[in-house]
């Protein structure tokens, strides 16, 4: 969940000006008109994706660094008197503007009366929809990321809550199997003890010598430890037994909780890889 919420807050800290401006921005130390927006994706990201617009528009180089010209144009509808468009990248680290020139073949920037505004605007503008659904793909990647992470990690909490489930019955077993045992063991126990004390104050007991009456003495006495230490056992036992099931319980409230998260995290991920499927 946690992974989520970064990624919302990815999503937002991430856009793309949704509005082509127009006016002047410097170009080689003079102030020419251009088309230019604002973004605060990663500049390399930017340039990258202008570097592959523009390839299917004509021929691209970088004659400067930080600038993307556009030559040789397959169509060309802004002007007659266009040879060429320089996108010029500026930066303060908070965010991108991009500016384009239009250039003649005199590598004179185009005035706005030299240019075809609807036809320049729809270049600059395919870019910015060019650019903003790169960005939402990349970022519907980062979302199935998140997506797989939670799940599993989803995934391994339901694992380790069925092998304490498993685990929990096996102990609920062995203390079933030991306090079964127990009233056998017990009634063994005191008829040893009853034999003991029979045999010490039995008719013959003045014939008994005195080591012979010391030894059932101390038999006697054990046997009696024995049997203590049976019934606190048992008594142990019992109280294991009364906490391993009411962990049992609890454990399977969490195992149930566990898997509808699991469903839940996998419904997520199947839509969005479906998000990332319709971007394509």
């Amino acid at each position: 969940m946690k992974n989520l919420l970064i990624l919302f807050l990815f999503i937002g800290n991430i856009t793309v000006s949704a509005q082509i401006h127009k006016g002047q921005n410097l170009y080689h130390g003079s102030h020419e008109h251009a088309y230019f927006l604002f973004s605060n994706q990663v500049e390399k990201d930017l340039e990258d994706d202008l570097t592959v617009y523009f390839q299917g528009l004509g021929k691209v180089s970088n004659p400067e660094k930080r600038v993307v010209r556009l030559e040789k144009l397959k169509n060309n509808e802004i002007s007659n008197d266009l040879e060429a468009i320089d996108v010029v990248f500026e930066s303060n680290k908070k965010f991108q503007k991009l500016s384009f020139f239009f250039i003649d073949k005199d590598s004179d920037v185009l005035s706005a009366f030299q240019i075809n505004d609807r036809y320049a605007l729809e270049l600059v503008e395919g870019f910015q929809k060019f650019t903003l659904k790169n960005l939402e793909m990349k970022l519907a990647k980062e979302n199935i990321k998140y997506a797989e992470a939670n799940l599993a990690d989803a995934k391994k909490d339901q694992s380790k809550i069925e092998k304490s489930l498993e685990s929990n019955l096996k102990d609920q077993e062995k203390l079933g199997k030991k306090l079964d045992a127990t009233p056998e063991m017990l009634t063994k126990a005191l008829s040893e003890k009853e034999e003991i004390v029979g045999e010490l104050y039995s008719e013959k007991e003045a014939e008994v010598d005195t080591k012979t009456k010391e030894d059932l003495e101390k038999a006697s006495t054990k046997k009696e430890k024995e049997i203590l230490k049976i019934q606190k056992e048992k008594e142990k036992a019992e109280t294991k037994l009364s906490k391993k099931e009411s962990e049992f319980d609890v454990l399977k409230d969490n195992l149930f909780k566990a898997k509808a998260l699991v469903r839940s995290f996998e419904a997520i991920l199947k839509d969005a890889t479906e998000v990332l499927a319709d971007l394509k």
